[in-house]
């Protein structure tokens, strides 16, 4: 996904967020995962699923 999508996404998320909620902490936290795709996220996210097809397929 291209920077300026990112940044649509996550300018669009913040907009809807701030009408539904005062403090939008978890619109802000997806923005920044959307935003910077942080390395250590995508590794929570691999490991979520190894451990998920390892319960599968025990």
């Amino acid at each position: 996904m291209k920077m300026t999508k990112r940044i649509i996404l996550a300018t669009g998320i913040l907009v809807v967020d701030l009408f539904v909620f005062y403090l939008p902490l978890t619109a802000l936290f997806l923005i920044y995962i959307l935003i910077f795709n942080p390395p250590w996220f995508r590794d929570f996210l691999n490991n979520m699923n190894d451990s998920d097809n390892s319960a599968i397929s025990t």
